[in-house]
């Protein structure tokens, strides 16, 4: 009798069934996550209620029991979840192939119940997403997959949690898409719509379905309103740059003076506290009061110092230690911008623009947008967690601005700010952007020929001619730069007549300067935008050099050859060679020759690599500009194995 083997489960069927499972954990996730927070809430109250009998006052010290509690959490068991959650997702993806330790998924969401039940002014979503992402990590561990499968899972989890969370499907899936995964192609939408629809599905299985923040009927009453939602998108594009350079701010001014983490829970607290007891609307998530302020039952100054108010409480929970999502205080704050923009408007205006309300739906969309550099997912989600789909319009006009202003004020989202001040400069979802950490000396070359204003077009065409060149950088006499001479302006000279007169007769290109520590991100930004081929590279208001197209891309070249990481390296040879090679460990003795030299200055035979170096309890990554010490333990890759034979005796001489 014959017998078959079970037949494979084809990949694409696979990941749909692993969608709908980490989609159900996402949703029960949310859930749980619902009940902790009441849970905790309830804890707190009757702590200092009810056990310690403090007077209504006594709210004051919640919010310092709960950051006490978190730092702990965060000092001794998980330091993975203090913040708010998706930059942890971005990292894991960018550095790690979206492993996330398994203990952040217990940790993930104790840390945030605990700091909303206090009381702490941040939201629920950044943590349901790491909830739902740390999942899909570690089932696509578990089941040995590949990076990009268990990549896929990790955003398939954190759309679930966003789109139960929110009652919003379609934005829970362009959430995973836009702003974890950096990919809008067909392959990574399917999981993550599949696991938002599951997570929603669950999670309105077991609390209902309602929506998130319920509004009224609210719609336009003229064109002219829209004039108003593009108004109400440059303001709240100048917010979300305050917000996130905020979020820094407050992580950097509890910092400074090295707190112990009971001294910035104390600080932090009794400052959230104080602002409770003034203006109880700004505590927790604060859906509640979003949803007065739609109703116009919040109205006036009041919305205003709501807002102002919650920016600080917001900022001080995070600078404080506390743990929990910045998504749902943008919407907030967007809000109360937009409907206080509404007011002053439909003051002016009566009969012709909408109600307040309906401009603090464009500004939620709004600030989030902008924030998190994600208008699709800002304007769906907005549109999903009210109902008001009559505003669509207004939405994705103030949606779209925000974005756009944003993006020339701040490179950082508020997702990756974090992770940029690190060192971590992640582009959209896991991609990393090298350039970022590349300073543009890296790629200077001097001025081969200095040009002044003065000199003839003919004497510039010449100069081109002999250098190659599609450009030239023009001083005045004082040796301050002016501009830069691109080929097409000094051929468009009509006859040899005005070839004879001054470059200073002709529009120069003013591409600004550089300086020489500035990064080559800011070298690739002035290419496009000024569609110049050189950028000056100017220091001490002097002309020190320039950097070409060219020589930024053999710098990013270089760089990018000696920063693969140890995996990357060795199978690099791996997939290139037939036969396996083999791994040494080498040791540095103190008379080696190799002693003080960086690792691009050591002749390395070319199919010898530096993949490791243990240097006493530590692992130092092997780049181009490692310096070689005393008793390092090098671990070498070799193929073929002979080859590594020369470099040990080179190392071994004296």
């Amino acid at each position: 009798m014959v017998t078959r083997a079970p037949a494979k489960i084809p990949e694409p069927v696979l990941l749909i069934l692993l969608a709908v499972l980490v989609g159900a954990v996402g949703g029960l996730g949310a859930v749980v996550f619902r009940l902790m927070i009441q849970a905790a809430a309830a804890g707190f109250g009757f702590l200092v209620h009810g056990a310690l009998r403090l007077p209504p006052a006594g709210r004051l010290i919640e919010p310092v029991l709960g950051l006490l509690a978190v730092g702990a959490i965060t000092t001794y068991f998980a330091s993975e979840v203090k913040g708010h959650g998706v930059p942890q997702i971005l990292e894991a993806l960018a550095l790690r192939g979206g492993r996330i330790r398994k203990r952040v998924g217990f940790w993930g969401i104790l840390a945030p119940a605990i700091t909303i039940g206090a009381g702490g002014s941040v939201g629920r979503e950044g943590p349901i997403a790491l909830i739902g992402a740390a999942f899909g990590s570690t089932l696509g561990q578990v089941m040995k997959l590949t990076d990009r499968y268990i990549m896929l899972l990790v955003g398939a989890g954190a759309a679930a949690g966003i789109g139960a969370t929110f009652n919003a499907p379609i934005a829970g899936a362009l959430f995973g898409m836009e702003v974890v995964l950096g990919s809008y192609a067909m392959g990574t939408l399917v999981p993550c719509m599949v696991a938002s629809v599951v997570g929603v599905t669950v999670f309105n299985a077991i609390l209902g379905n309602h929506l998130a923040l319920p509004l009224p009927h609210l719609a336009f009453r003229s064109p002219f309103s829209i004039v108003v939602m593009a108004l109400v998108g440059v303001l709240a594009g100048l917010l979300a740059v305050l917000y996130t350079r905020g979020l820094t701010w407050a992580e950097d001014l509890f910092s400074r003076y090295h707190l112990h983490f009971w001294h910035k829970a104390v600080l932090g607290g009794l400052v959230v506290g104080a602002l409770g007891l003034a203006l109880p609307q700004v505590l927790g998530v604060g859906y509640g009061p979003m949803e007065l302020v739609g109703l116009g039952k919040i109205a006036g100054v009041m919305v205003l110092l709501l807002l102002v108010a919650k920016f600080v409480a917001t900022l001080t929970t995070i600078g404080a230690g506390g743990s929990g999502g910045v998504f749902a205080p943008s919407l907030y704050l967007g809000l109360m911008l937009g409907t206080t923009v509404g007011s002053v408007a439909h003051g002016l205006f009566p009969t012709s623009l909408a109600d307040a309300p309906s401009f603090g739906v464009a500004g939620m969309g709004a600030v989030f947008a902008a924030a998190a550099q994600a208008p699709l997912t800002a304007s769906v989600i907005v549109l999903e967690m009210t109902g008001a789909y009559q505003l669509t319009l207004g939405v994705a006009m103030a949606s779209a601005i925000a974005y756009v202003l944003y993006g020339s004020l701040q490179r950082d989202t508020m997702y990756t700010v974090r992770l940029s001040r690190r060192g971590i400069r992640i582009l959209r979802g896991s991609e990393v952007r090298p350039l970022e950490a590349m300073a543009v000396r890296t790629a200077m070359r001097p001025v081969a020929v200095r040009m002044t204003d003065q000199d003839s077009l003919l004497r510039a065409q010449q100069a081109m001619s002999e250098l190659h060149a599609d450009a030239i950088v023009v001083e005045d006499e004082a040796g301050i730069y002016q501009g830069v001479l691109e080929a097409p302006t000094v051929l468009a000279a009509p006859s040899e007549g005005s070839l004879a007169d001054p470059i200073s007769s002709v529009a120069l290109n003013r591409v600004p300067p550089l300086a020489p520590d500035d990064s080559l991100d800011d070298a690739m930004r002035r290419f496009a935008l000024y569609d110049t081929e050189i950028v000056p590279v100017v220091a001490d208001g002097k002309l020190v050099g320039v950097v070409s197209r060219g020589g930024v891309m053999q710098s990013y070249q270089a760089h990018t050859a000696l920063s693969l990481e140890t995996a990357q390296k060795t199978a690099m040879f791996r997939e290139t060679d037939a036969e396996p090679g083999t791994l040494r460990m080498l040791v540095v003795g103190e008379r080696s020759g190799a002693v003080g030299m960086a690792i691009r200055q050591l002749p390395i035979p070319p199919h010898v690599v530096i993949v490791a170096i243990a240097r006493g309890a530590h692992t130092v990554v092997a780049r181009g500009d490692t310096v070689i010490e005393a008793d390092d333990r090098l671990m070498v890759y070799a193929n073929p194995p002979d080859e590594v034979e020369s470099f040990a005796r080179y190392l071994a001489r004296g």
